[in-house]
Formats: structure tokens, sequence, C-alpha cells
């Protein structure tokens, strides 16, 4: 262990066991369904984030409206930025 560790035994124990736990979860699903999902996941945004910037509705010129509605879609996908915390 490093010696910069600033774990405690009680700490480390709970991590091995939580790691041992999600170990056990995560062989009962297929790898590649679990990356299919991600995929899907950031295709789905993507293709919302193209709705906001091709939405003529928005028409400020600085994109403040544009860049808020990214933002609030991002969060939709449980995705934060540190930038925008008023947000959450």
């Amino acid at each position: 262990m490093n010696s910069k560790s600033t774990s405690t035994v009680e700490e480390s124990l709970i991590t091995q066991a939580i790691g041992r736990d999600f170990l056990q979860y995560a062989k009962q699903y297929d790898i590649h369904d679990l990356a299919r999902q991600v995929d899907s996941d950031a295709v789905n945004l993507i293709k919302e984030i193209k709705v906001i910037l091709d939405n003529t509705a928005l028409d400020d010129s600085e994109c403040f409206l544009r860049i808020d509605d990214i933002v609030k879609a991002f969060y939709n996908h449980n995705l934060d930025t540190s930038r925008y915390w008023e947000l959450e």
C-alpha cells in the first residue's frame, strides 16, 4: 500500500467489499450490452444538442439560451459541469 494513503483500515476494507460486490453484479451483464447502452445514451445526447443548436426560436446572438439548454440536456443525462453550478 502507498505510504501516502490517507484511507483508514475500515475505509480500505469497505472499498474492497464494494469492489467485490460490484464485480459480482457486473458479471451478470454482457460487457457488450453495457457498451451499447453507453453508446446509445451518448448518441441520444448528441441528437438533443443538435436539436438545440438548430432551434431557430432561440435567437439570442450570444447563444446564452442555447448554452443553457445544452447544459440542461447534460444535467438531464446525469452529466454535470462545474461551470454552471447554479443549475444544480
